[in-house]
């Protein structure tokens, strides 16, 4: 790989697709220890098309990925199959010094438009290691991970603490819940999944002995609902521990192991190095909630093509989540502050009214945000899945006795079959919207 490195542009970014093959766990691996820059990202990833775009490209000019992804990139930019990257020795060039290469990642883009995130290479395999500590993982472990390698929960929880413990991993490239539980029984011992792969896994596993050697299950990606964690354990045999943390910082917080037969609301407690710090939100504020900043070991270097400090002056970064310390120390994520939505001036925050829509016995799942009417007026929205024959009447009492204000109880519902997802299982929030947009908006509760 090193040889291979020495062919291409000294300083430009290679754009790899990861198809969670072996072939590309192995190229990722691979260019990054040689020095090159790359940018891992799915197969299927909506944004593959705008990073190739003239008027978008961060640099790139070469692409690496499966043999059937030739010919969708754009003119000027070269591809390359991953078993192009295998540079035999009598062909490859002498090694070029070179600066240590940095692995970019694309956020998730919820709070807008998705940042390429710049982390150094040290980052990455120091974030491995944590997982690896957390987990206690060791050459006997075998690894299953039902989520993409591109995306940072993949890439680090995942792929490197697999190998700086010398566990063996196993990945899926498409999701197949059968597939998936097949896998759980032959010998896995950790099983790393979002809470999309945790709904859509339950109802299968419930046919199925409970895998005999699995001893822990992680979940990343967004809440874990306390009725999903409950079903999920029931059908495991242990609990599935949510984990908390960014593209832009990794790893925040972790679940311990959970002895009680309750799920844990909270998640968990900040790993090892790791400093948290809260800005009061409202002085009042009997709950000590807070705007969280957090100082990691693993802190991004910054935003591709960005200029100016990411982070405080003794270098903590504002997630932009609100959030709280219970007395035991845990940390209680409450919501994201710009997704507040502003109802004649005071504040809804739609993470709240989604858990208590939730809550209703016939609502599947429920995302709740605003948009702007025709007065320049913010209003509540929510897209819901419901069951058959569910009225709308009844989701606003639901509301009202669960302690919402008037102003907070969503003014629109619109009913969903399901809700559109990125492939990390988060609810997509433009197609959300489109959709919502695209069919009769429901009457007002």
């Amino acid at each position: 790989m090193r040889g291979f490195a020495a062919t291409l542009e000294p300083a430009a970014p290679v754009l790899l697709i990861v198809d969670n093959t072996p072939a590309s766990a192995a190229t990722l691996i691979g260019l990054t220890a040689a020095g090159v820059d790359v940018l891992p990202v799915e197969e299927v990833s909506s944004h593959l098309a705008d990073l190739l775009a003239p008027s978008r490209n961060p640099g790139v000019r070469t692409v690496v990925g499966p043999a059937r992804a030739a010919g969708t990139q754009p003119a000027g930019i070269a591809f390359l199959r991953y078993e192009r990257c295998r540079a035999q020795p009598d062909e490859a060039s002498a090694p070029r010094a070179r600066r240590l290469g940095e692995v970019l990642q694309l956020t998730s883009g919820s709070a807008g438009e998705p940042k390429i995130v710049r982390h150094s290479l040290a980052n990455v395999w120091q974030g491995g290691h944590t997982y690896r500590q957390i987990l206690d993982l060791t050459p006997a472990d075998v690894v299953v991970a039902a989520v993409p390698l591109a995306h940072s929960f993949g890439l680090v929880g995942a792929l490197t603490a697999a190998i700086v413990s010398g566990a063996e991993l196993r990945t899926t490239q498409r999701f197949q819940p059968g597939r998936l539980a097949d896998m759980l029984a032959a010998e896995a011992t950790v099983l790393f999944g979002t809470p999309q792969v945790y709904r859509l896994l339950t109802p299968v596993m419930h046919r199925r002995p409970t895998p005999a050697r699995l001893r822990a299950a992680v979940s990343s990606g967004g809440p874990l609902s306390a009725d999903l964690g409950v079903r999920a354990r029931a059908v495991l045999g242990v609990p599935v521990r949510q984990f908390y943390g960014s593209t832009e910082t990794g790893l925040i917080s972790y679940q311990p192991d959970l002895d009680g037969e309750l799920p844990d609301p909270s998640v968990g407690v900040p790993v090892p190095g790791v400093r948290l710090r809260l800005t009061r939100a409202e002085p009042d504020d009997p709950t000590g909630a807070g705007q969280l900043s957090v100082y990691t070991p693993t802190l991004f270097h910054g935003y591709l093509g960005g200029s100016g400090p990411v982070c405080t002056p003794d270098g903590f970064y504002d997630t932009g989540d609100l959030a709280r310390l219970d007395a035991d120390g845990r940390l209680h994520l409450l919501g994201r502050k710009d997704t507040f939505v502003n109802v004649g001036g005071r504040k809804v925050n739609p993470t709240r009214v989604a858990r208590i829509l939730g809550e209703h016995p016939e609502v599947r799942e429920a995302f709740v945000f605003g948009l702007t009417d025709a007065d320049g007026e913010q209003r509540v929205h929510a897209a819901v899945v419901l069951g058959p024959g569910t009225d709308r009447a009844d989701l606003a009492e639901h509301c009202r006795a669960r302690g919402l204000a008037p102003y907070e109880v969503p003014h629109e519902l619109h009913p969903l079959d399901r809700l559109p997802r990125t492939a990390m299982g988060k609810v997509d929030r433009q197609a959300v919207i489109a959709a919502v947009t695209a069919v009769p908006i429901g009457s007002e509760v």
